[in-house]
């Protein structure tokens, strides 16, 4: 930190005080629960013990998030809130500097060479960037904000700058001390979702680890929380619709009491919490293991889509296919439980038992019973060549002729999945191989390719107009 700001913050630090009223900061916490969305949002359930409150006493809470989204806020247990105010108005040198542009203030600086400082009281004229320009002695110059050899020195504290946010609340009063709960949506809290898997040597099993990464850039501690984790695609409403729809929302996610472990079902989401009670800093990236599973049987697919056009092409086309490992959700498979999106990166032993990675891929919201596919890079000893070697112009459309050469170097075989899609109507007059119509404007061919050897697909095919 430069030597300014340290200047500053130390000649302010006498001038802070607490507003007037009942003051009630993390101290008096009695618990905590957090839930976090995927997409910049949280959800804050805070249980605080707070005294009696005399009708129309101010109470001051403190250790609130900065991004709160005030709209949200609901105070239970505290009386009836007549009046809240978020106060977000913080101390800094650049708030300060725009709230004293025409008063004194006084500037110091340090001689390098005697090590004395020498003060001077100057009237701030402006502030922008990293210049200040002041006033003194019937002169006007420009000091630099970030020098190390200046401070500025500021006589006090403006009304409503303090140095945290702070929640301001009148309440028609309460006869006795309880615990209020203070619940609210805030921005500034996110979490995702990555796995880390191994696959084996013969690539039809894999471990595999959840990683959940959990994001605190509210501006305030969590300490001591149960944290919740939100999985599923919400919808948050625009900033014009209030706190009808959020609260709703807020509703939905309390989950007081739930077991950790398995997920639980809440509406068309699911909802995890983490097994035990932990701090989330702001300004902290965190991870816990959310999900782990050894022995998932998994399949090893090549697969190659290409796609055919009414018209003549004399290219010739060297491309290789897509390596696509799968798993069904099932318990047959060691799953069988809802899986959050997130990253999967692949790991497999080389021939020393040493992991290298060998590919990553997206994983969407999966369901139990859903199968997930995962395209983790390119086959490098699998190579395909397609040419069209034959077309014509027909009196209701065009037909053309496919050569696929699909060549594999290994010494196993494989298993060779390709799809061709069609920009029209389609109808196949021979093939060489056995297909299926995959989708409506799609065919798929299953081909195997023999180790070392060399498997040709060739298909005619008429696209007609419509």
């Amino acid at each position: 930190m430069h030597k300014l700001f340290t200047g500053v913050m130390a000649t302010l630090t006498p001038a802070l005080t607490l507003a007037a009223g009942i003051s009630i900061d993390a101290s008096q916490q009695q618990s905590l629960t957090v839930t976090l969305y995927n997409d910049n949002l949280g959800l804050v359930r805070d249980t605080r013990q707070i005294p009696a409150i005399p009708a129309g006493e101010n109470l001051s809470i403190q250790d609130v998030s900065h991004q709160m989204m005030s709209e949200t806020l609901r105070l239970e247990n505290a009386g009836e809130v007549l009046e809240q105010n978020l106060n977000t108005h913080l101390i800094s040198t650049q708030a300060l500097l725009q709230y004293y542009i025409g008063k004194d203030i006084q500037l110091a600086r340090m001689n390098p060479a005697t090590g004395q400082e020498s003060r001077f009281t100057a009237r701030l004229l402006s502030y922008e960037g990293q210049l200040a320009t002041v006033s003194r002695d019937n002169s006007v110059e420009s000091v630099p904000v970030n020098s190390n050899g200046w401070r500025f020195i500021f006589p006090s504290v403006p009304a409503g700058m303090q140095s945290k946010p702070s929640l301001e609340i009148t309440t028609a009063g309460s006869q006795a001390s309880q615990e209020a709960v203070l619940t609210y949506l805030t921005r500034g809290l996110s979490w995702q979702m990555d796995y880390a898997m191994t696959l084996n040597q013969q690539g039809n099993r894999l471990s595999l680890d959840g990683l959940a990464t959990l994001n605190n850039h509210t501006g305030v501690d969590f300490n001591n929380s149960n944290i919740l984790l939100m999985a599923g695609q919400i919808n948050q409403p625009p900033s014009n619709l209030r706190y009808k729809q959020e609260r709703g929302m807020m509703a939905m996610a309390m989950a007081d009491g739930m077991e950790s472990g398995q997920p639980q079902q809440l509406q068309d989401y699911q909802l995890y919490k983490l097994p035990q009670s932990t701090s989330l800093k702001t300004g902290q990236t965190k991870q816990v293991n959310l999900i782990h599973s050894d022995q998932v049987n998994t399949g090893k697919t090549y697969r190659y889509r290409f796609p055919v056009y009414p018209g003549l092409d004399h290219n010739e086309y060297r491309e290789k296919p897509d390596i696509e490992l799968s798993f069904k959700n099932t318990k047959d498979s060691n799953l069988g439980f809802p899986l959050p999106a997130g990253n999967a990166r692949v790991f497999s032993p080389d021939n020393d038992g040493q992991l290298q990675f060998i590919g990553s891929a997206a994983v969407g919201h999966t369901a139990a019973g859903e199968t997930v596919r995962m395209p983790v890079g390119k086959a490098f000893d699998i190579s395909i060549k397609r040419q069209q070697s034959d077309f014509e112009k027909i009196y209701n459309g065009h037909k053309m002729r496919q050569t696929l050469e699909i060549r594999n170097s290994r010494t196993s075989a494989a298993q060779v999945t390709l799809n061709a899609d069609f920009s029209q109507e389609w109808k196949i007059d021979n093939s060489s191989h056995a297909y299926s119509r995959s989708a409506a404007g799609q065919a798929q061919w299953i081909v195997d390719v023999p180790g070392n050897g060399v498997t040709t697909l060739n298909f005619s095919v008429q696209l007609l107009q419509p």
